[in-house]
């Protein structure tokens, strides 16, 4: 009777022990639990998910006049011998950048952009011989930097009665495009904030604060010409120049939070 009291009280200790540890497991295992659905709303209501929101664009757009102009021009010649079409190309140079310099422009505004020197062939009428060399021709080309607009028909009448003989290009642009960059990136964000506005207005939510911005574009230069009013008058004396405006636009992407 005594040994069957003492293995139901055994019994009964072991089943406690068990239930104990049953709990302190089962305390354990529910305290630790994966980042699941629960942590990543938790993640989603802290005010910090761009993709809860209202995303629009913002462009802001400043438009300057140029006081830059870049003129590209050159000289060509020919001659029998290569020494002899070399230089006198170098000499008509010579005399170009003088005529240049004589106008006010800086030796740190001239950059020569190349030099070539190039054989001239003639081929017979059925190829039946190797083309034969009949002179040389020599081509020298510069890059001039024209800090007073006013002055860019000037210097190009003056290169080509020193010598030149090509005119390849002329652009225009700003010295200093960073104060309108800054000034066009004020405007692309007011921008976006009016587009927000309305939209929240239209939904019937309030506009919270701007959560996330990036500049979708790099400053861009728009030309947009026009005629110079003086320029009919200027072309009597010089070659007409029209000057143009200049456009730098930023664009931007903002997103908001829903208040």
């Amino acid at each position: 009777m005594f040994i069957a009291r003492s293995i139901l009280a055994r019994t009964a200790a072991i089943a406690a022990v068990s239930i104990l540890a049953i709990v302190v497991v089962g305390v354990t295992f529910t305290g630790w639990r994966p980042a699941g659905p629960a942590a990543a709303t938790a993640a989603a209501t802290n005010g910090t998910d761009t993709t809860k929101g209202i995303t629009v664009s913002g462009v802001g757009k400043v438009t300057l006049t140029p006081d830059l102009v870049t003129i590209s021009l050159g000289v060509q010649t020919q001659a029998s011998k290569a020494s002899a079409a070399q230089a006198l190309a170098s000499g008509a140079m010579t005399k170009i950048i003088a005529a240049i310099k004589g106008l006010g422009v800086a030796d740190k505004d001239l950059e020569t952009q190349w030099v070539s020197l190039a054989p001239q062939y003639t081929y017979s009428a059925n190829g039946s011989t190797p083309p034969k060399v009949v002179g040389y021709q020599a081509n020298q080309s510069l890059t001039i930097k024209v800090r007073k607009i006013d002055d860019s028909g000037a210097v190009i009448d003056a290169a080509i009665t020193a010598g030149a003989t090509q005119v390849g290009g002329i652009s225009f642009s700003v010295s200093d495009p960073a104060a309108a960059t800054a000034q066009a990136r004020k405007e692309a964000i007011v921008d976006a904030i009016a587009r927000a506005k309305a939209l929240a207005g239209a939904a019937g939510v309030s506009l919270g604060a701007a959560i996330s911005i990036t500049e979708t574009s790099a400053p861009t230069v728009v030309p947009y010409p026009y005629y110079d009013k003086t320029g009919a008058a200027a072309g009597a004396v010089s070659t007409p120049i029209q000057v143009g405006t200049t456009e730098v636009e930023v664009d931007v992407q903002v997103i908001f939070a829903i208040g």
